[in-house]
């Protein structure tokens, strides 16, 4: 072979080198593209999410001194009286399908000890989240500030914007975080900066099986994670507040019901199941996997709580 065609054929695989490397360039881009259109289309289909969006847009409006004012001191006149369980209701808007959090809902927060205590309570169920055989296949990593992220979501969704504490914890740690791009499933990559995005990251978390990649939330997984998160209430917050516990159990009833329609029924039913210790020992003793709710039908899920329950269209809203 000549020293010519050498060089031809050298430069030949440099080129089919190249295009290889643009082809799998394009090929990461491509699955990149994908899973951003995920995210774009779950959060399109959640208000919630949306209202999140538009309200982090409009966080730097100067907050209104004398409104702050008021609204302290009503909230430290509820403190001192230390009141026993009352009602509050889900404040709605949005055409009646966005939490809207109020002064109650603040004082609620108040009454169980503040941010302290929902760290105290999402890290309580994160670490026993990591233990479970169902959940943990979502959890892409360990090492990520899980209960921190979930605390301060909580926080300033039940605390009014500008009002009481004029709570922005969420934001302030959403606006903290790196922007750097985190592998899932399949070489995709994504940044996760909101709830949105942390959920799809959830759906293609790589310790899931290849088939279940991308499929979203189901019921029986739902049931699982509302059991050991009001579990988690429990302990921490225990009956401290019942006006807390009635209204975080509403409240999770309503966020749920975007990843799984049928969930909201069984709200109550999950905070019920850890009220016995028999069922949080047994569910320890089968290497912690919920088998009497996994890979149950609709119907038969139905069976297993009260019929009034399972009949109620309406809750956790008002009618």
């Amino acid at each position: 072979m000549t020293p010519q065609n050498n060089r031809a054929m050298a430069k030949s695989a440099t080129a089919q080198g190249r295009a290889a490397a643009i082809a799998s360039s394009i090929t990461a881009a491509s699955r990149d593209a994908s899973l951003l259109d995920h995210e774009k289309e779950f959060r399109a289909s959640d208000d919630d999410a949306l209202f999140e969006q538009n309200l982090n847009s409009s966080n730097n409006s100067e907050e209104d001194p004398n409104l702050s004012a008021d609204v302290t001191a009503k909230s430290t006149t509820m403190n001192e009286l230390a009141t026993p369980y009352h009602y509050v209701p889900l404040e709605m808007g949005g055409n009646g399908r966005t939490h809207k959090s109020t002064v109650a809902s603040t004082a609620l927060i108040q009454e169980i000890g503040g941010l302290p205590t929902l760290e105290r309570m999402t890290t309580h169920f994160y670490n026993n989240a990591f233990l479970d055989s169902t959940l943990d296949n979502f959890i892409r990593s360990h090492g990520d500030p899980h209960a921190k992220r979930f605390s301060r979501w909580i926080h300033q969704k039940l605390t009014p914007v500008r009002e009481l504490t004029g709570s922005s914890v969420w934001d302030e740690e959403r606006a903290s975080r790196s922007g750097r791009p985190v592998t899932v499933a399949n070489g995709h990559t994504i940044v996760v900066h909101d709830r949105s995005s942390a959920h799809v990251a959830a759906w293609h978390s790589p310790k899931r099986p290849d088939h279940e990649v991308g499929r979203h939330f189901k019921l029986d997984e739902c049931r699982v994670w509302m059991r050991l998160h009001f579990w988690a209430m429990r302990v921490i917050v225990g009956d401290s507040s019942p006006s807390f516990t009635d209204y975080y159990i509403r409240f999770i009833g309503h966020f749920i019901s975007v990843y799984e329609g049928t969930a909201p029924t069984f709200a109550r039913d999950s905070a019920r199941w850890s009220a016995d210790q028999k069922n949080t020992q047994e569910y320890i003793d089968n290497g912690r996997t919920m088998n009497d709710v996994l890979g149950l039908s609709l119907g038969q899920a139905l069976s297993q709580i009260p019929q009034d329950e399972a009949d109620d269209t309406c809750w956790p809203h008002e009618m």
